[in-house]
Order: structure tokens, then sequence, then C-alpha cells
């Protein structure tokens, strides 16, 4: 990576006009001399990690470094045939179009009032703008530290109380986890309360019953001997 030497007219003029002087000669003005050894070993270190994780992991990782160094845009070579793309709809057509906040900033904008909300706003961020839209428990606990905001007691549980008894989440098979509609229109009428009421009315969801194992306990502990 060798830049070519730039060069400037110097003028000479001999009525003090600039503008009837003559170019007499090109003084060639030095580059700023980049270190190419240390910017090979960034491109190698990268590689080397990067190389290793999947697809969808590797995305997270480029995004979350380029928006610590403040530089905009997509990340390149991110959006691959073998990545998933963002779901569909004017959610994510909005998100494309707009520039990407930072997650701090998105929850801050968004003001969750509950655990289950918090997490839908991170599964929302995730979705549409990391392009994750399957992900884990652990993502969300990661972009709520890059969030800044307060520590889940247990994410696992925040996570299928969202699933379970408030719909904004859903299974998506081997252990990851997607945003539902319900939780999409939840978060994009955020931080309108009235908003949100209306969004879970038009998006209605039954809670399911957590599984009673009382009777089996029962079963298991009858005297012996009756």
């Amino acid at each position: 990576m060798v830049e070519s030497a730039r060069t400037e007219i110097v003028q000479e003029a001999s009525d003090g006009n600039p503008e009837s002087g003559t170019c007499s000669e090109l003084v060639p003005v030095a580059p700023k001399t980049p270190d190419a050894g240390l910017e090979l070993k960034a491109m190698h270190t990268s590689y080397a990690v990067l190389s290793q994780l999947e697809s969808e992991e590797r995305t997270r990782a480029v995004r979350w470094l380029m928006d610590a160094l403040g530089m905009s845009g997509h990340a390149p070579g991110t959006e691959t045939a073998g990545s998933n793309p963002p779901p569909a709809g004017n959610a994510a057509a909005h998100a494309a179009t707009e520039e990407t906040p930072s997650a701090r900033a998105f929850m801050s904008q968004k003001k969750p009032a509950s655990l289950v909300e918090r997490i839908a706003c991170l599964a929302y961020y995730l979705t549409f703008y990391r392009g994750t839209p399957h992900f884990k428990t652990g993502d969300l606990v990661l972009l709520n530290t890059e969030a800044a905001a307060p520590r889940f007691g247990n994410a696992s549980r925040d996570a299928d109380n969202a699933d379970r008894q408030n719909g904004y989440l859903v299974s998506a098979g081997k252990g990851l986890k997607q945003l539902t509609p319900r939780g999409e229109a939840m978060v994009q009428a955020l931080p309108d309360r009235e908003a949100v009421k209306a969004a879970l009315q038009e998006h209605s969801y039954r809670q399911r019953k957590p599984r009673d194992t009382s009777s089996k306990r029962q079963a298991g502990s009858g005297t012996a001997g009756e």
C-alpha cells in the first residue's frame, strides 16, 4: 500500500498579481507514511479471530466493533448469502433507510418500563439493526451491557416471561428465540403508552400457563405399603 506522492504548483507573480504569474516549478509534498506493519497486523489478527465464528456471530462482532470505533454504515461483507436477512416489513425498511442509533440511544429513546419490555427492545434492536433475527439469551445480555442498562437478575427467566407470559418472543429452535409481530408492534409504539396499549390489543395473546407438576410430585410421594 504505497501512496503516490502529491505535488503542489508554486506560482510566481512578477507584478504582485497571482493571476498573472507563471508556473515555475512543481514542489513534491511527501504524504504521511502509513504504518503498513501495524495495519497488516490488525488485518491478520481480526481475520484469525473472526474466521472462527459462525456467520451471525461474525456479523455481531464486526458491527459492534464498527459502533465502538465510531464508524458509520454497514459492516462490509456481512450481507452475504449465508447470513440471515432481516425480516421483511415496514420496520425493516424503515431501519434500513435511517441512520443506525447506538444501542444506548435506542434504549433511552424507547424507555422500557419492565424487564420483559426491555427484553423485547433488545430483541428488536438485534433483529432490525444488527441483522440477527434469531438470537440466544446471551446475545440479549451482551447487548444490554453495551446499552449500559441495569443488569438482569435472571435473564433466562425474563426472556421466558417475555415469551410465555407476554408473547413478545417465540422459540426459533435450537435454543434460539425470535421477535414476534406482537413484540415488534409493542416496541415500535414505545414510549407512547397509549400506543402500546392499542398495539397489544391489536395483537392479542393468550398467556400460556406454566406446566402443572404438582400432580406428578404427589404421585411420586405416595406412602409405600398403602
